[in-house]
């Protein structure tokens, strides 16, 4: 279905037009590759991960909430949206999308922005009010023209988040778990466990966490999910805290890397102050270093209240680069 927006710039040829499943997934996939290889983002999305989110949206809804912009029938960009449940009781309506480069800086940008803005105030008014509702984006420091985008439409910065990175995987300290507090390795029964501890530990997080059935779904059909790679701890019967690692390994084939991630590292609350997150990074590393790993990568919310920051100083990560996310009121 085709969608027309007055406000469009005037380029020959251009069109817009709904998401077309499945064969939109590799579209997405190649604008936001183009974009994050022009802005030197170190990054690559597959088809099979852009496929996993479609196939099970949470507050997403993929006949409305997104668009294609196409040139002569050829992609040029997407708009998309969707809106979280903030940790603080507010609601967090995104705005999001992707130009191509050679299409960048005609008008594009702006003209999805601001419809994607809009679709989000169709959506909030169906909410109950009495929360703060805001919309939210991202920007890589890299990304001038996004930057220059969002603070041209009234967005300020919010908060910032770092990406982390150990160079090299030598002298892993050794930092042994507190008695009482065992390894075992996560296997699918685990599974749901897992994830709910992921839930619980990160409603403590600045942002918000999906707790959907949907959100379960695709952590068990992430195509990049290798449990042999995940560190969880246990007392008893009882998850004490875990890192999820993975590796993307089409990423790192098509970037030239043997990079994995030290993921969604969390401790619960009652374990907290004991020294058990360092002891589950270390282990990480060393069990992506066992995997064929030079170098490790983790993501942090610049001002994590819990001391996150220090613990990932403390066994050799830097920070490398530097995200901002941006709100304005709704």
């Amino acid at each position: 279905m085709t969608v027309e927006l007055p406000y469009a710039p005037p380029i020959p040829g251009l069109g817009l037009r709904r998401l077309r499943r499945p064969a939109d997934d590799a579209v997405i996939v190649c604008l936001v590759n183009a974009a994050m290889a022009a802005d030197g983002i170190p990054h690559r999305l597959s088809v099979a991960q852009v496929a996993s989110w479609l196939d099970h949206p949470s507050r997403l809804d993929l006949d409305e909430d997104l668009l294609v912009a196409e040139v002569d029938g050829s992609p040029v960009a997407y708009a998309e949206g969707g809106w979280e449940q903030d940790n603080d009781g507010g609601r967090n309506y995104a705005t999001w999308g992707q130009v191509h480069p050679d299409w960048r800086r005609q008008g594009l940008g702006t003209a999805l922005l601001r419809w994607v803005e809009e679709r989000q105030r169709q959506v909030a008014a169906g909410h109950p009010a009495g929360v703060e509702q805001r919309l939210e984006s991202w920007a890589n420091e890299s990304e001038a023209g996004r930057i220059a985008l969002l603070e041209g439409r009234g967005y300020e910065i919010a908060r910032y988040d770092y990406e982390m990175e150990r160079s090299g995987m030598a002298d892993i300290p050794d930092l042994p778990l507190p008695p009482g507090i065992e390894l075992r390795p996560a296997r699918e029964e685990h599974l749901r466990r897992i994830w709910e501890t992921e839930v619980e530990v990160f409603r403590d997080h600045w942002g918000s966490i999906d707790d959907s059935e949907a959100s379960f779904e695709r952590k068990r059909d992430d195509p990049r999910r290798d449990m042999r790679l995940w560190v969880v701890a246990w007392q008893r019967d009882e998850i004490v805290g875990q890192v999820l690692n993975r590796i993307d390994r089409e990423a790192n084939e098509e970037l030239g890397l043997r990079r994995g991630w030290v993921s969604s590292v969390g401790v619960r609350r009652s374990w907290r102050r004991r020294g058990i997150a360092r002891s589950l990074v270390a282990e990480s590393l060393r069990v992506l270093r066992d995997a064929g790993m030079s170098t490790a990568g983790l993501g942090v919310d610049a001002e994590n209240p819990h001391g996150a920051l220090g613990v990932y100083e403390s066994v050799g990560f830097h920070v490398a680069r530097t995200e901002r996310v941006y709100r304005r009121p709704l």
